[in-house]
């Protein structure tokens, strides 16, 4: 009696042990788990297999710390594929409890286990976590008939408690990866604010001394005027450039403002038309009358010259870009709805997806930050900014801004 007793409390402590490990990460978790367990019932050998989907496979991620657990290693039996079966395998897909005494007479069981670890005895229970299973906690001995029915009531509960502590690491894990990810999304941006605000500093005097030497080659040779005027819409595209990694920095810090008006969409509209026209491509204005939104006008300006001038860069030598303005409802608010088409390639089925994403291009030109500032443009008014195939071929933006007026029934 006494010596039942005296089981029943180191179970009770270990039990205490398993709740108390730390949830650092996972494999040092089941690990400690594993170290437990081979304390309290005397095991040669435990392990905590989980499930690999990209190997088919059962991974003992955690292990006792014991010679039997080196050797499995050694054979390379800490890695069970599903197609070759055996107890490990059984207990995850069945989701049953294994309790064998006479591993030898097994037929089912792996000749590895039998014969390269010895093992007689094998108790495992499935593990389960968040209502899934993840996989099994197996116990080992080298001596026969070792496992009581006893061991599988304490190991059943003891599963419990690992699937706790599995989730914990899981959840910590998970913690410690978002964490990264946004300090490396902060570096990004610090990076990107200073390396514009440098490129500025460099991009000033050049533009100043180039605007001198033209000066001064306008008395001189046309061939100098030619290659000042070259070197300077070159820099103005950096400058370009430039203003938009100040943007990006701008957005993900929150430092964007917005100053509202009641302004006429159409007239921007057709203001950022006839500024971005080339003898190429000519950019048609199609609306019916005025339409007054609540907007901040520059920054629609903005919005309307990113999306205006992509579709002017991707259009073929003298198609037209055509713009539509009229009005529509969007999520059940009377909205200006201006569409952009132009009749170049499109854009690719795998990129449309990602398209409004930082540093995501889907056609041949650009740096991926226009369009993306442009859609954060519009959903900062309440509206939106998609892109769709055209039929035929080409691209449709579609700018949606919300109109002053009352709320329209969907």
């Amino acid at each position: 009696m006494n010596a039942v007793h005296a089981q029943e409390q180191r179970y009770l402590a270990t039990l205490e042990r398993l709740f108390a490990i730390r949830a650092t990460d996972l494999r040092t978790a089941l690990s400690h788990a594993c170290d437990a367990l081979a304390q309290a019932t005397g095991a040669d050998k435990v392990d905590a297999f989980l499930y690999d989907e990209t190997r088919d496979s059962l991974v003992a991620l955690g292990t006792s710390a014991q010679p039997l657990s080196d050797k499995q290693k050694s054979l390379g039996l800490d890695v069970m594929s599903l197609a070759n079966g055996g107890s490990v395998v059984r207990v995850f897909e069945t989701g049953e409890s294994f309790l064998e005494g006479n591993l030898q007479a097994d037929p089912n069981e792996l000749r590895g286990i039998k014969e390269g670890l010895g093992v007689q005895s094998h108790l495992g229970v499935a593990l389960e976590v968040g209502g899934r299973r993840h996989g099994l906690v197996m116990l080992a001995s080298l001596a026969r008939d070792f496992f009581t029915e006893i061991d599988l009531t304490f190991l059943r509960t003891a599963v419990h408690w690992v699937s706790i502590v599995v989730e914990r690491a899981q959840l910590v894990a998970a913690v410690e990866s978002s964490t990264a990810a946004q300090a490396r999304a902060a570096s990004t941006e610090e990076t990107i604010a200073v390396l514009a605000h440098d490129l500025r500093n460099y991009l000033t005097p050049v533009v100043m001394r180039l605007m001198h030497i033209r000066a001064h080659a306008e008395r001189g040779s046309p061939q100098i005027v030619e290659d000042a005027d070259a070197a300077l819409r070159t820099l103005d595209d950096l400058s370009s450039l430039v203003t938009d990694l100040l943007e990006t920095a701008r957005l993900a810090h929150g430092a964007f403002d917005l100053a509202t008006q009641s302004v006429d969409v159409v007239r921007i509209v057709n203001d950022a038309a006839r500024a971005l026209a080339t003898v190429e491509h000519e950019v048609v204005v199609r609306a019916s009358g005025p339409i007054v939104i609540a907007a901040d006008p520059g920054r629609v300006r903005q919005c309307l010259d990113n999306v205006i001038s992509n579709a002017v860069r991707h259009s073929p030598a003298s198609a037209p870009v055509t713009i539509t303005v009229r009005l529509a409802r969007y999520q059940g608010v009377e909205c200006a709805r201006i569409e952009v088409v132009d009749e170049g390639p499109g854009v690719p089925e795998d990129v449309m997806p990602r398209l409004f994403e930082r540093f995501v291009s889907g056609r041949r030109y650009g740096t991926g930050l226009g369009l993306y500032i442009a859609r954060r443009i519009a959903t900062a008014h309440g509206g939106d900014l998609s892109v769709d195939r055209c039929p035929g071929k080409g691209a449709r933006f579609s700018i949606v801004l919300p109109a002053v007026g009352r709320p329209v029934t969907p």
